[in-house]
């Protein structure tokens, strides 16, 4: 009976560990952590996934620790790596959300807030939209099978006990910051030129005809114009991000 007990303690200590990590990551990755996700839901699915992955990573998961305070510091160093792991992911879609603020600015649209599904929080109009988007095409191209295989292969990089690559984890986040800011930017530049072509006219018009209230009176058609690029540029737009998010993600995973 001892021996049973022993083998049934060492067992839920294993999925205990690997729950630690494929939960948090649950919790903060696209798609599956998203805020219109039931939190029972992603329990469930957190649950199941790692009764699944234990058997696979049971010989990288160190031995359980007598102390229950050096049971909690590995706990703690799973759930760090699962949230840096769902990070990754959660990073590239933020290139939607800035790629959407610069589109409502330039559009005359940067008034109007809706909740946005990439950001899990109020956003723009334009942003919302591409957050839609980019979880609908993530989905439709099965790109979500890499995120729960980031997931998995972090345990062959990371292992369950190891002391963590905090610089090299922090250097990660730091470029993928910028390379999201960058993707927003190069979505969102054929809004900035015609934003800049559009102003310079406006103040053009406004020197000839001083007393025409032009920014106030063309208004409404830098919405028209704005929606008018903004349905000729979407497809564009999406297949440029899609492509930048799966290189990133496959990036991570040959990192991993």
């Amino acid at each position: 009976m001892n021996v049973l007990q022993q083998l049934l303690a060492e067992q839920v200590y294993v999925w205990l560990v690997v729950f630690a990590r494929v939960g948090s990551a649950f919790m903060v990755m696209p798609t599956i952590g998203d805020a219109f996700v039931a939190q029972r839901a992603r329990l469930l699915l957190g649950l199941a996934v790692s009764v699944l992955v234990a058997p696979v990573v049971q010989a990288r998961i160190p031995p359980m620790p007598a102390d229950p305070f050096a049971l909690l510091v590995l706990l703690m160093g799973e759930i760090t790596v699962g949230v840096f792991v769902a990070s990754v992911a959660r990073l590239l879609m933020s290139a939607l959300e800035t790629a959407g603020s610069i589109i409502a600015v330039q559009a005359g649209l940067a008034n109007a807030q809706v909740f946005n599904p990439a950001m899990a929080g109020q956003g723009s109009l334009p942003g919302a939209l591409l957050g839609w988007l980019g979880l609908l095409l993530i989905f439709l191209t099965d790109l979500h099978h890499l995120l729960l295989m980031a997931v998995v292969d972090s345990f062959d990089f990371f292992i369950p006990g190891a002391a963590l690559p905090v610089n090299d984890m922090a250097a990660t986040i730091g470029r993928l910051v910028s390379q999201s800011f960058l993707i927003g930017l190069q979505m969102a530049a054929p809004f900035i030129v015609a934003g800049i072509m559009f102003a310079f006219a406006l103040g053009l018009l406004s020197k000839l005809a001083p007393q025409v209230q032009v920014f106030f009176l063309f208004t409404s058609l830098q919405v028209a114009v704005g929606l008018f690029m903004f349905a000729l540029t979407l497809s564009a737009m999406m297949l440029f991000w899609l492509s930048h998010f799966e290189q990133g993600l496959i990036a991570f995973l040959r990192m991993t």
